[in-house]
């Protein structure tokens, strides 16, 4: 099972769980970072790979069939966040950094992989994308990041249609689950009176919904929220 961006937050939940639940995981990472470290003491096989470029994304692919046969389920948490900035020349280069990270690299990943996705006791194979509420209700300051989020949700749409039968492709939309040194106090204060349920709700529900889906044999094309109700209300 391969985890995406699992150097830090909920990637790096996401792989340590799925091998506590019995899972073999191969977990990406872009920069070496403690969790890193844990994740290679607890066994757990590790691949560095930059999605930069369409170049690099097709090494990584290519690897990744020399080092194992098959996959039981493709999971894309790697992700790039930040605001869009003002000056055009630097938005360019975040919207080629996000489209790459979002979208080029998880597509030519699922396409790469396919031939290798199998699933077991003769149910599909999965793929999940982990998206945003963005993707439902986009934040204007965030907007580069919030359409190539969206990018990789339509992905998730069309490929349940083309991967079809043997082959699950769905999502899982987090919301406020874990805050980041760049949300102030106000900021927090902000987002969770926007959250019906009114709490960061950390990385375990994420995973819950991963496993929900993993474990759900008939389910495609659908995309699960995780994020309290915030995309209910938020502004």
């Amino acid at each position: 099972m391969l985890v995406t961006g699992a150097n830090r937050r909920i990637g790096f939940h996401l792989a340590k769980r799925l091998q506590q639940d019995g899972y073999t995981v191969l977990a990406h990472y872009r920069t070496p970072t403690d969790e890193i470290q844990v994740l290679n003491d607890l066994g757990i096989e590790t691949i560095q790979a930059d999605f930069s470029d369409s170049d690099a994304i097709l090494s990584f692919v290519s690897g990744l069939k020399e080092r194992c046969q098959s996959f039981r389920a493709l999971i894309h948490n790697a992700s790039s966040f930040d605001k869009t900035a003002d000056d055009l020349s630097v938005a360019a280069q975040q919207y080629q950094q996000f489209f790459t990270t979002h979208m080029m690299a998880p597509y030519l990943i699922n396409k790469g992989l396919q031939p290798l996705l199998h699933g077991e006791n003769g149910n599909p194979a999965d793929i999940i994308h982990i998206t945003d509420i963005n993707v439902e209700n986009p934040t204007p300051d965030f907007d580069i990041y919030g359409t190539t989020k969206a990018g990789l949700h339509n992905m998730m749409l069309v490929l349940a249609k083309k991967f079809a039968p043997t082959i699950k492709v769905n999502a899982v939309a987090p919301g406020p689950v874990l805050f980041t040194d760049k949300h102030s106090i106000d900021v927090q204060k902000q987002m969770l009176s926007e959250t019906p349920l009114a709490k960061e709700g950390g990385a375990e529900p994420v995973y819950l919904a991963v496993r929900s889906l993993l474990d759900n044999p008939f389910i495609t094309g659908a995309s699960i929220p995780v994020d309290g109700g915030r995309r209910l209300s938020k502004r």
